[in-house]
């Protein structure tokens, strides 16, 4: 089976909109203050220590002018702290803050109750193909260069 460049193209498109509505309906944020974009954020830095700005804005893809309205509100919200460099006192890291831990460990919770409603009519089988599935698309494009 070979595939073309455009079919995986047509695929991503495909299951984009799919996975985001999915997400949103496991995740709800409505009675959180924050963007879907501040709550990408928040998985990001719950993934490391913690990221300067440049890192983090590339990580979401955004410019560091956009990056920081973002961390100011989640500043503000005392999601996120702004750390400064010992060693350059112009640079700065942002970090998950404890709120921001638990909001993330709230909506883990949530996303496990809804996930098992949804996956409740699936077979072991099929919810081992779906983990080894978005597993793959998860570790496929760490590897790629921009």
């Amino acid at each position: 089976m070979n595939k073309s460049i455009s079919d995986v193209a047509d695929l991503i498109f495909a299951y984009y909109p799919k996975m985001r509505k999915m997400y949103r309906s496991l995740v709800s944020i409505k009675d959180i203050p924050i963007s879907i974009t501040q709550l990408t954020c928040l998985h990001i830095l719950n993934q490391g220590e913690r990221l300067s700005m440049t890192e983090l804005a590339n990580e979401m893809c955004m410019s560091n002018q956009q990056l920081t309205k973002v961390i100011d509100t989640l500043a503000e919200l005392e999601m996120v702290d702004r750390v400064c460099d010992q060693t350059n006192r112009r640079k700065f890291y942002a970090q998950l803050a404890p709120k921001g831990k638990k909001l993330l460990c709230s909506l883990k919770e949530e996303v496990d109750r809804k996930l098992g409603v949804v996956l409740r009519k699936k077979s072991p089988d099929e919810i081992d193909t779906l983990y080894d599935c978005i597993a793959h698309i998860t570790t496929f494009f760490d590897n790629t260069e921009d």
